[in-house]
């Protein structure tokens, strides 16, 4: 894949890559433990400029285009999916807000999600609802003069327990709505989600709503447009970073499958040198490369603002992600009784894997909307 690349994009991957073998996967195994990214940890992301990375530099952000975006969710993807997971919810409230929120919205909040001085996050799954969107409880009565008053909860919420802006959505009526609400607003209560399967450093937290005063100058779009135009905004970078997360996971299954296949013995016999093995390895070797493309393909499809940019990251993330999980298993499989240890990387890929086929729409999801793309399209060629 990285053929496919330009000279800059090649170097930022490989700057990518560095920060990450320096500053991450020598500590990831124990955030995993503490369950919890170390503020300092994110200052560094936001001083490199990764929390800002797809932003424009009037707001204080890198400008990298999409594939670049890509390249750095799989080098981190690669250490800590959940240190990744803060990129993936970072994109997707800034450039919905870029996308949707007006100019005052923008001056205020995007220049301190760009610099990292804030955290945001996606404020979207509800204990019910899962990937049903229009199964929202949430509610926004009306409070007068545009303002509301917000009722719910929100649950699974990457972040939640550091984020100090929440994009919060709901209906008002038979209307879907979005707000951006401070971490301070009254009637706002976090509760922190631990002892997850994986993903367990990434701050996962419930949010009740009672009564929440909601001014019009913190709603975002219009009534109505919430789940037809601003969440996918929002679901577009996260699925993408999702599928780079994945391939970097991945990536990291196959090295470290490879290097123990290549030093492990079982008797006089390296473990590398039995065919069953090998036919592990030759799989997990073709879907990096599939994976990789794929990727890249809906990073590009996303820059060039093309019809199928939405059909691509579906295909992207959903391939990626299954292939991790299998990946997962046969690299604990190479590895042996040592790969159930949780100082291994590869236990803790096992259990992050299983994470990325359900976060930002699950496969089943995924599969139900590419059959029915492709059933389209098929009656289309038919007549």
């Amino acid at each position: 894949m990285r053929s496919f690349l330009t000279t800059e994009q090649q170097a930022r991957q490989d700057d990518f890559r560095a920060f990450v073998a320096r500053h991450v996967e020598p500590v990831a195994a124990d955030w995993d433990r503490a369950q919890k990214v170390p503020q300092d940890t994110i200052q560094q992301l936001a001083k490199a400029g990764y929390l800002g990375s797809t932003l424009p530099g009037k707001y204080g952000g890198q400008g990298w285009d999409t594939v670049t975006f890509g390249l750095l969710n799989e080098a981190f993807g690669r250490g800590s999916a959940a240190l990744t997971d803060l990129l993936t919810v970072q994109a997707m409230v800034s450039m919905t807000v870029l996308k949707w929120g007006n100019e005052e919205q923008k001056s205020r909040w995007l220049p301190g999600l760009a610099r990292g001085e804030i955290v945001g996050a996606f404020a979207l799954t509800e204990p019910g609802g899962g990937s049903n969107l229009q199964s929202l409880q949430t509610q926004f009565t009306d409070g007068g003069d545009g303002s509301y008053r917000l009722n719910g909860q929100k649950t699974w919420i990457s972040y939640g327990q550091t984020a100090g802006v929440f994009l919060v959505v709901g209906f008002a009526g038979a209307h879907s709505l979005a707000c951006l609400l401070p971490r301070e607003a009254d009637g706002l209560s976090i509760e922190p989600i631990t002892g997850l399967l994986g993903f367990r450093a990434a701050g996962l937290a419930r949010l009740t709503f009672r009564d929440v005063a909601v001014p019009a100058a913190s709603v975002l779009g219009k009534p109505g447009s919430a789940l037809t135009y601003l969440a996918p905004v929002g679901l577009q970078y996260g699925r993408i970073s999702t599928a780079c997360s994945a391939l970097g996971l991945l990536r990291g299954c196959f090295e470290e499958a490879t290097a123990r296949a290549a030093t492990r013995k079982v008797g006089a016999d390296m473990v590398g040198s039995f065919g069953t093995i090998r036919s592990l390895v030759a799989r997990m070797g073709t879907d990096v490369e599939a994976a990789g493309l794929l990727c890249l393909a809906a990073c590009r499809a996303t820059d060039e603002r093309l019809p199928e940019a939405f059909t691509k990251a579906l295909m992207a993330k959903y391939f990626a992600s299954r292939a991790a999980v299998s990946a997962a298993a046969d690299a604990v499989q190479i590895w042996g009784a040592a790969g159930c240890h949780e100082d291994a990387p590869v236990s803790r890929y096992y259990r992050d894997a299983k994470i990325l086929e359900i976060i930002e729409g699950t496969s089943q999801i995924h599969e139900e909307l590419l059959a029915r793309n492709f059933i389209e399209a098929g009656a289309k060629r038919a007549f």
